[in-house]
């Protein structure tokens, strides 16, 4: 049964903890929000709905894709991954840290424009400064636009990034209070049956 509504977004999201933000593949046991959604257009507005309401976070830290991790978990996720951050941030990711702080808000447009990148073969200084960022969860990707004619994932105004501690003050807050054991624990349980060799492939940016 596919999901249609915000409601069914939340009840899916709440079900499966871990969805790609795209399409799944073989190679990589996690629900996705376009295989439940059925319909790309579908997919992308329920997406974004989910980012609005807080109910999920954005984040490339498991496995390097793209991943809606339900707000249940994102404190763990948290705990683990700010353990093992890396100690200096590249000149590029602390310049458009910087400007999302500012800002309060930047797409990558705006930071390749920052970062005087423009033009420049994809992925572009600004593409690979504002991944890092994610990577280490300093930033995360807020809502946009669907627009109603052509290419759904083409928001006119950009996708906003924005702080991550200042967006997700109480998932922060929370993850404080989590020892690394016990994140561990709800990790392992929210992602299911995944064998050893493939949990840790996927989430080895959170484990020592």
């Amino acid at each position: 049964m596919s999901i249609e509504t915000e409601r069914d977004a939340i009840e899916f999201m709440k079900r499966v903890k871990f969805a790609l933000r795209y399409n799944a593949t073989p190679s990589l046991p996690l629900a996705s929000i376009y295989a439940a959604a059925r319909d790309k257009r579908r997919a992308i507005e329920l997406t974004n709905a989910l980012l609005a309401c807080k109910e999920v976070v954005e984040t490339n830290v498991i496995a390097d894709r793209l991943v809606l991790v339900h707000r249940d978990v994102v404190p763990a996720l948290y705990a683990l991954r700010t353990k093992l951050r890396a100690a200096k941030l590249s000149d590029d990711a602390a310049r458009a840290l910087k400007l999302i702080k500012d800002e309060g808000t930047a797409s990558v447009g705006e930071v390749r424009r920052f970062l005087g990148a423009e033009g420049m073969t994809r992925p572009d200084p600004a593409d690979l400064a504002v991944a890092e960022l994610q990577r280490e969860m300093l930033v995360d990707r807020g809502p946009s636009t669907v627009p109603k004619n052509g290419i759904p994932y083409l928001s006119k105004e950009g996708f906003p990034y924005r702080i991550f501690e200042e967006a997700h003050a109480d998932l922060v807050k929370a993850a404080k209070k989590i020892n690394a054991h016990d994140a561990l624990e709800i990790i392992r349980d929210a992602a299911g049956p995944i064998p050893p060799k493939k949990f840790t492939s996927m989430f080895k940016l959170c484990l020592p």
